[in-house]
């Protein structure tokens, strides 16, 4: 289940969702937020239709409670656009918000071995042209529904982040600034490529091109 699957079953039913939702949910903070909200949101309503009738001059109960349902409905809707309509900007909070769980890999210096940076790549159907010594930190991590490389290369300007993504697509290249990291995602033959990356000096677009010049993919592995 991807995360827009997740959210829309989640609008639908906010305290009901099914138990694929709730493993989905596990592995994903930014679905987990989006839930909070919509629990949050519902408990509004609820405590806005619960309230007295005001003074005299007020119109029929009936009437107020539904023209208040009808706008906090629309609220709710406008709420799920905002996040089915932008999946690059959910992604890319998705990819901060991951990256920062595991601060170690910034700090990381030592050089990966070859086996190690093939047990990071092997279940995402790629190989890499990259010598080990360009990369500090390999790890196969668990991300929207499914585990993908995590690597940290080191550049002329420092530390680099790059996840390679074979179930996200994205049309086109797509910068962003979130959480103290700047980044971009860019597509790929196969998925796309996220390159993270904490100084503002790094250039993550030259870098998410040497990625793609230097990846090959495999047939997706079964």
């Amino acid at each position: 289940m991807n995360c827009a699957e997740a959210r829309l079953r989640i609008g639908a039913a906010p305290r009901s969702s099914p138990a694929e939702v709730g493993e989905h949910l596990a592995g994903c903070p930014a679905c987990q937020q989006f839930l909070d909200e919509m629990l949050s949101l519902e408990g509004r309503i609820e405590r806005a239709l619960a309230q007295p009738p005001a003074a005299r001059a007020a119109p029929p109960r009936h009437w107020r409670q539904w023209a208040l349902a009808a706008s906090l409905l629309m609220a709710s809707l406008a709420l799920v656009a905002v996040w089915l309509l932008r999946p690059t900007d959910t992604l890319a909070r998705d990819l901060v918000t991951h990256v920062k769980a595991e601060p170690e890999s910034w700090l990381a210096e030592r050089q990966v071995s070859a086996d190690g940076i093939a047990a990071a790549l092997r279940g995402a159907g790629v190989t890499l042209e990259l010598t080990s010594d360009h990369i500090v930190y390999a790890q196969s991590c668990w991300f929207h529904g499914h585990y993908v490389p995590h690597l940290v290369l080191q550049t002329a300007q420092g530390p680099a982040t790059v996840l390679i993504l074979r179930h996200e697509q994205v049309a086109s290249a797509r910068s962003f600034r979130e959480g103290g990291l700047h980044g971009i995602v860019v597509p790929a033959q196969h998925g796309s490529i996220a390159v993270l990356a904490r100084d503002a000096g790094e250039r993550v677009d030259l870098v998410a091109q040497q990625m793609q010049q230097d990846m090959h993919w495999l047939p997706e592995p079964r």
